[in-house]
């Protein structure tokens, strides 16, 4: 397979696909990154004409669903970011202490599952009742979520203990891999969803992460999710963001959480 080469027109014509499909904003600088897609769909369904794949892509909703697949597919590990989950666990500690209730939490873009467990695990330690929506667009990514399985360098941030205690180290051809253990994976419920299109779900959450993924969100599609995840919590209720993400000059009804990074109320 050549070098692959995108005219201006295509390039924009596949960026718009991507803003409509996923609200993920691809500008010109990202073009190597682009071309790195397409060679991979490129491989998998054996087309070797760039041009041919265009038109391939543009003609068959499946491959559309595959493409995105492959442009949103990003690395993660557990324990990311961990602070603002630390407190966001302290603050449901204290509210059940109040009242023991079962917390309910949406990972809004869980990725390869990373996340949801990181929290569940942490949940666990604290002997908190809890149910997990971890949901993303991507379905392979959706799929090693559910599997569990991961290298030991994606958990090198959990502590030994934790590791111990809610993990399954592999042997045989499984050596250098962990599980996720049942009691963990039973809290959690894995979907795939939207975040542009797909209709917010009716229940109503105690806390909603959506974390390192709106960086890749121009501001007007960042407004529009943050708005339409308001509508999923709970008043009182936590929304939790990126480190490298903000709310600033956007229209929004959350509260900051002082002294805790990241995070907002309703």
């Amino acid at each position: 397979m050549g070098t692959i080469e995108i005219s201006n027109r295509e390039f924009n014509t596949l960026s718009q696909l991507i803003y409509a499909e996923s609200g993920i904003n691809i500008h010109i600088g990202k073009m190597e990154l682009l071309k790195s897609k397409i060679a991979k769909r490129m491989r998998t369904t054996k087309i070797s004409s760039c041009h041919e794949y265009l038109n391939y892509l543009m003609n068959s909703k499946a491959e559309i669903t595959e493409f995105i697949d492959t442009v949103t597919t990003n690395h993660s590990f557990f324990f990311r970011e961990n602070t603002s989950i630390q407190k966001m666990i302290q603050a449901l500690s204290i509210e059940n202490k109040k009242q023991a209730r079962i917390f309910k939490i949406w990972c809004a873009a869980c990725s390869t599952g990373d996340e949801p467990y990181s929290v569940a695990v942490q949940m666990l330690e604290q002997e908190l009742q809890f149910s997990i929506l971890a949901t993303d667009i991507s379905h392979s990514v959706l799929n090693t979520a559910m599997r569990g399985v991961y290298s030991q360098e994606r958990v090198r941030n959990v502590p030994i203990p934790i590791l111990h205690k809610y993990f399954q180290k592999g042997i045989g051809q499984n050596i250098g891999y962990v599980k996720v253990r049942k009691e963990v994976t039973r809290n959690i419920d894995f979907k795939k969803f939207n975040l542009i299109t797909d209709p917010i779900p009716d229940e109503k959450f105690d806390v909603v992460l959506c974390r390192n993924v709106m960086i890749y969100f121009d501001d007007t599609t960042t407004e529009k999710v943050v708005n339409r995840l308001y509508h999923a919590l709970k008043v009182g209720g936590f929304f939790i963001i990126g480190q490298a993400e903000s709310l600033m000059n956007l229209i929004h009804h959350y509260k900051s959480v002082k002294n805790t990074p990241s995070t907002f109320q309703k």
